[in-house]
């Protein structure tokens, strides 16, 4: 006779891989943006203005993300 311990086995579980990349990828880019703190001139288009580096790094971090989104969105969305 096999005993049963009455508990259901676990399949998969944990983080995807996917996750796991997503998870390293946003610590590097904090620690890069932290380590980055002082003033720094940025220009776009016709202006220039100085902002520390980190602020400048956020903005395009987070522009980067939404054309990752939104380009990603687009593909699946049928």
């Amino acid at each position: 006779m096999s005993e049963y311990s009455g508990a259901p086995a676990k399949k998969g579980g944990g983080l995807s891989g996917r996750a796991i990349g997503g998870i390293v990828i946003a610590v590097l880019v904090i620690v890069f943006i932290a380590i980055n703190r002082d003033p720094a001139n940025v220009s776009f288009l016709f202006t220039s203005v100085t902002m520390p580096l980190w602020i400048a790094l956020s903005i395009a971090g987070a522009g980067g993300l939404l054309a990752g989104f939104l380009i990603g969105r687009k593909k699946y969305k049928r």
